[in-house]
């Protein structure tokens, strides 16, 4: 079995129980690419088997160590979907808010720029889709699928109000409740993305994908067909 490295700093997860325990953050080279193979080793047979009938020791074999070393980096295969959930939806959050920044937008027909945005969106949606299904799955069973999801959602409600300020500033914003907006924006996007993935096809998830710019569209922008308000 791997020795633990008892210099490493440390950071708390949720087990099973509820109960905070620390995990082990590895430091070392080695320590950061078997963290990684193990990872990998979880999305295969997460999408191969669905979560129900994936186990650690299945996990272990996949990435080719024992089980013992794979316990000293996670605690059950709960928290290694945890972590792929929390790598995930950052990603895609990142992603997303750096195409958010108004410096991207000025001098641009802002519709036009909203639709390849918005296609991107619910395209990610097909990167790893057996592992898509069994988080979004996990979201209604468990409460700690649900944190990872609604702290993303604050940090894009956050960049688009930052948006909104800069088209308003521009004159390019309609008039809408500035309390609401990001969370009907966001909320929006996110639920059509993942409920036309798990439940249309590709043909589908385009159309929707194309309605939801649409919709948002005459939502945020100002009509320049419109004749300003006296």
């Amino acid at each position: 079995m791997e020795a633990r490295n008892h210099a490493a700093p440390e950071r708390s997860l949720t087990s099973p129980a509820g109960k905070r325990r620390q995990v082990r953050v590895p430091q070392q080279e080695r320590s950061r690419r078997t963290r990684e193979t193990i990872l990998e080793a979880a999305v295969l047979c997460f999408e191969s088997r669905g979560y129900e009938e994936t186990t650690t020791a299945l996990i272990a074999q996949q990435a080719g160590i024992g089980v013992g070393t794979l316990y000293s980096y996670f605690h059950d295969k709960r928290e290694i979907l945890l972590e792929l959930l929390d790598s995930t939806v950052r990603e895609v959050a990142d992603w997303v808010i750096e195409q958010l920044d108004p410096e991207r937008w000025r001098g641009s027909d802002p519709r036009a720029m909203l639709r390849p945005l918005i296609d991107a969106i619910f395209h990610s949606q097909r990167l790893r889709p057996g592992l898509q299904r069994i988080l979004w799955e996990r979201y209604f069973k468990d409460e700690e699928f649900r944190k990872p999801f609604e702290a993303i959602q604050l940090r894009l409600r956050e960049a688009v109000d930052s948006f909104a300020d800069d088209l308003d500033a521009q004159g390019l914003l309609r008039d809408i409740d500035r309390a609401s907006a990001s969370f009907v924006i966001v909320n929006c996007v996110q639920w059509n993305a993942s409920q036309a993935f798990l439940k249309g096809s590709p043909a589908f998830t385009d159309a929707t994908a194309e309605a939801t710019a649409d919709l948002l569209s005459r939502y945020v922008f100002v009509d320049p067909a419109e004749p300003e308000a006296p």
